[in-house]
């Protein structure tokens, strides 16, 4: 396993640091958020909450197991 912790209430924080938006692409994020892991566990990612953000459904099957960078470039946001 992963190992890590997550805190409770942890989607309701970032909900708040976020300010309501997706971590990806800036839009509402609504009722139905993902709560995503920035590096992906597949990639040694941690299940800890440094490593999670809210993105909408669409963002997150789109990010699937990608690298943050390399799924960011593609997006065009990063050079």
């Amino acid at each position: 396993q992963c190992g890590g912790v997550l805190s409770k209430d942890l989607a309701d924080k970032l909900f708040k640091l976020q300010k309501g938006k997706c971590a990806c692409c800036g839009k509402p994020l609504g009722e139905k958020f993902h709560l995503d892991h920035i590096m992906p566990l597949a990639l040694g990612g941690t299940n800890t909450d440094d490593n999670m953000q809210l993105l909408i459904p669409k963002c997150n099957i789109q990010k699937h197991a990608k690298h943050p960078v390399d799924f960011m470039q593609e997006r065009g946001f990063l050079i």
